[in-house]
């Protein structure tokens, strides 16, 4: 089992509870930040950009447990 700490933003924040931050517990030894959002039903054509501990990453980073993931909308407008 791992356990993030997960920030959904905007509109994205539907697919979580009410809490602005959340801890997540995967029942895995490892996981993508893919994985981690098809198991939310986040749909990724929805994400612009994804933070794991401050850094910029992509879907297919590996998540091992402890890491602090703030996914952000895309975001539409003139």
């Amino acid at each position: 089992m791992i356990l993030v700490t997960l920030q959904l933003r905007g509109p994205l924040k539907k697919y979580g509870p009410e809490a602005k931050m959340f801890d997540y517990e995967i029942a895995a030894e490892s996981c993508t930040v893919r994985e981690l959002l098809e198991q939310l039903k986040v749909p990724t054509s929805s994400i612009s950009f994804i933070m794991i501990d401050g850094k910029k990453a992509d879907l297919d980073a590996t998540l091992i447990g402890g890491e602090m993931v703030i996914v952000n909308p895309r975001v539409s407008g003139g």
